[in-house]
């Protein structure tokens, strides 16, 4: 199932929802909903890592150009001793600088020669620490459990882990602590329901789910 429709379905369960709740509380249930019915292919490419990935393709068409530039830059100002550039302040050029500048190309140029889905995943990653940072420092708990979900979803299978009812269950007490957060009376229910319309939905395709996995590869249809 194409991830529009499957963020329709969450919207449209959300819409539902938000029927009996205050005007304050509909953006973040929509929000929750949304986000939810969307989470599972995070283990792939979907409408929340769309720029996620688009930067990776950057970074494998001119990382390596940009890494090597990076690099002759660094050996340049540290073996010739030049202190001055009109683009760069002179406050910049210390020896630690140019060495750092060295080890910044020569990371550019590794991730260049990984995959872009690998890529993806390491991007991913990075910016599911910076989450982890702010969540911990405001005591965010339901972020804390978002950003390990959104850092280790990609490294799995497509299909694999994040259709599981182990995700599920996890999702589920990740709105919880949201919605205690928040406040907001049934959210863990609405944005549970949610995820579970993508598992659903995906489980219709001739593809399905192994839902019970790693305890059974059985693969969970509905065909009619």
């Amino acid at each position: 199932m194409k991830g529009r429709t499957h963020l329709t379905i969450g919207l449209g369960i959300g819409a539902v929802a938000s029927v009996s709740q205050s005007l304050e509380t509909i953006p973040v249930i929509l929000v929750a909903s949304g986000l939810a019915s969307l989470a599972p292919d995070l283990d792939g490419n979907n409408l929340l890592n769309k720029r996620v990935t688009k930067t990776a393709k950057l970074i494998k068409k001119v990382g390596a150009f940009v890494g090597v530039a990076l690099m002759v830059l660094a050996l340049v100002t540290y073996l010739l001793e030049v202190n001055d550039l009109s683009f760069l302040d002179e406050k910049w050029f210390t020896e630690q600088n140019k060495l750092l500048l060295f080890g910044w190309g020569a990371v550019i140029i590794g991730l260049s020669l990984k995959s872009q889905e690998t890529l993806k995943n390491i991007l991913m990653s990075l910016l599911s620490l910076f989450l982890l940072y702010y969540a911990f420092t405001n005591e965010l708990w339901w972020l804390v459990m978002f950003a390990l979900y959104l850092g280790g979803a990609g490294w799995f299978p497509h299909r694999g882990l994040t259709h599981t009812i182990w995700a599920l269950a996890y999702w589920w007490y990740m709105s919880y602590l949201l919605q205690v957060s928040t406040g907001v009376d049934s959210l863990a229910l609405i944005s549970t329901i949610a995820y579970l319309s993508h598992i659903v939905g995906d489980m219709l395709t001739k593809k399905g789910v192994k839902f019970l996995y790693p305890l059974t590869n059985k693969v969970f249809r509905m065909r009619f």
